[in-house]
């Protein structure tokens, strides 16, 4: 039997589709791989990116030592900063607007380019004309090797963003399910050659290097050098606030812990500084799933509200099943995950902790609300939640004049306090749905948190055990109190929004024509 030849249309075709993909489809002949659009994709990167996170942060400090990671602190944050800017301008922009043309896709990569490749050189400027000690002399090199990474964070941030319009969750996680390990790998092995900060910049470049291939054979050659001045003022009115209000929310922990430490001691400073980044740190999961999934899908279903309503329930659903079972899950445990991971001389943390875990469930009332005013053109309201959410913060210091990392916390949720009623009435009145609406959707969460933190304390004063030993039976007990009472307040289905069948990519290709 002769087999026919391939057509030169479909060698065409295999030469196009990007390596990681044609890998992908390969496995998938013996093993069951979500789709390209699946959700799945994005709480798997979600999670990759928090778990290697912490660990890149433990492992290598632990390898280089205080002095050496103190070194690299600087360059490293002044690189994070000026890649916000350029990485995070247009990505919104770009998956909000109705009508994506070539002229605007080519002209926002390019501006972005050239914006990173400005930051580049200010960096490298920087780095020659600080001041540095004698002390810190070293890390002008540091400054130096990560400069030239700012133009291919540009380049990959910007393409990001029309993947995400395209819902492509697949590709857009292998960065972090690919790159994370590898960077892992390499700022490891620069650490144990005994190359002190060099370490840190190691883990930023080979992730920069690695997204920035993936993102360039997302492109597949069609992406041309082009400037218009028209088609980036059609984007700036969502780029621009978008960019301003991350910045802000970069910066308000920043002011916070600036403001406290006028008026606590080094040692309340030092614990109230590791309860807020311990939650942070594991909150971020939730706020980097809802948010990629729910830009995508609330901005293709801009033009039908009754959709876009029912869309925003869903990932209002899947955000609070997700915030409450962490919050609710750190608050109960907070006390034996102290002990466990820092040792009985940070146990006042503990309660600053539980603190901050409870008042935390408050900011997952509203939902997704940064997503819902990109995709309905009132981006701005996400600035004016960022300067709220750094302001009353300051104020409540100024009222409660913190001593301990306690009222510290106090002090510090008091945005979650304040805003969360504020931001449910916008929503619910920009959705025009009625407050019991929003309750069906918070209730299999709330209901899983409240039987998972019954059915932990009961343990907890039960039965005595070592604080490792509780910790891991808290945490066993809690997650299948959780999952199982969740499941069955929510119809013993899946969270909707994880369902591949209701997404709604837009049509065509990546760049649109």
């Amino acid at each position: 039997m002769r087999l026919a030849s391939p057509t030169k249309a479909s060698l065409t075709r295999a030469h196009t589709v990007p390596f990681p993909m044609r890998l992908i489809t390969r496995c998938q002949m013996n093993i069951r791989v979500p789709g390209p659009h699946a959700s799945i994709w994005v709480v798997a990167e979600s999670m990759a990116s928090a778990v290697f996170s912490l660990i890149s942060l433990l492992m290598i400090g632990r390898v280089i030592g205080p002095a050496a990671a103190g070194l690299g602190v600087i360059p490293i944050s002044a690189f994070i900063l000026l890649e916000v800017l350029t990485a995070a301008l247009f990505p919104d922009a770009l998956v909000q607007r109705r009508h994506l043309t070539r002229r605007h896709t080519d002209s926002a990569v390019t501006a972005a380019v050239v914006l990173g490749a400005l930051c580049g050189l200010m960096m490298a400027a920087g780095a020659a004309l600080l001041d540095f000690g004698e002390l810190d002399r070293g890390a002008v090199p540091l400054w130096l090797a990560l400069a030239p990474l700012l133009p291919l964070a540009a380049f990959s941030g910007t393409i990001s963003g029309l993947l995400l319009r395209e819902q492509r969750f697949r590709m857009l996680s292998m960065r972090l399910l690919i790159g994370q390990p590898m960077a892992l790998g390499f700022g490891l092995l620069t650490a144990k050659a005994g190359l002190g900060a060099w370490a840190m910049v190691a883990v930023q470049v080979v992730s920069v290097l690695i997204t920035f291939v993936l993102m360039l054979s997302a492109v597949r050659g069609r992406f041309a050098p082009y400037f218009d001045w028209p088609a980036l003022a059609d984007l700036l009115p969502v780029a621009l606030p978008t960019v301003t209000g991350v910045f802000v929310m970069l910066g308000k922990y920043r002011f916070f812990l600036l403001a406290l430490g006028f008026l606590v001691t080094p040692v309340v400073l030092a614990l109230s500084n590791f309860a807020f980044r311990l939650l942070d740190a594991a909150l971020a999961l939730v706020w980097q799933c809802v948010a990629k999934i729910g830009i995508s899908r609330l901005c293709a279903l801009q033009d039908d509200r009754n959709a876009l309503a029912e869309a925003y329930g869903d990932l209002t659903e899947l955000q609070a099943i997700l915030g409450f079972a962490i919050c609710g899950g750190v608050a109960v445990t907070s006390h034996d995950l102290v002990a466990v991971l820092m040792g009985p001389s940070w146990a006042a943390s503990s309660t600053a902790i539980g603190v901050a875990a409870v008042a935390s469930t408050l900011n997952f009332v509203a939902g997704d609300y940064t997503s819902l005013f990109v995709a309905v053109g009132k981006a701005k309201r996400n600035f004016y939640v960022a300067v709220c959410s750094v302001v009353v913060p300051l104020l409540a210091l100024l009222i409660l004049m913190p001593t301990t990392p306690a009222t510290a916390a106090i002090a510090w949720c008091a945005q979650a306090i304040v805003l969360p009623p504020i931001l449910t009435i916008v929503v619910l009145r920009e959705l025009d749905r009625p407050l019991l609406w929003l309750l069906r959707k918070l209730f299999p969460g709330a209901i899983g948190c409240a039987a998972m933190i019954a059915s932990v304390m009961t343990m907890q004063r039960t039965v005595f055990m070592e604080p490792v030993a509780r910790l891991s039976g808290s945490v066993i007990l809690g997650a299948v109190v959780f999952i199982l009472v969740t499941w069955i307040a929510i119809g013993r289905r899946s969270p909707r929004a994880l369902a591949v069948g209701l997404l709604h990519p837009r049509s065509g290709t990546l760049f649109v024509t």
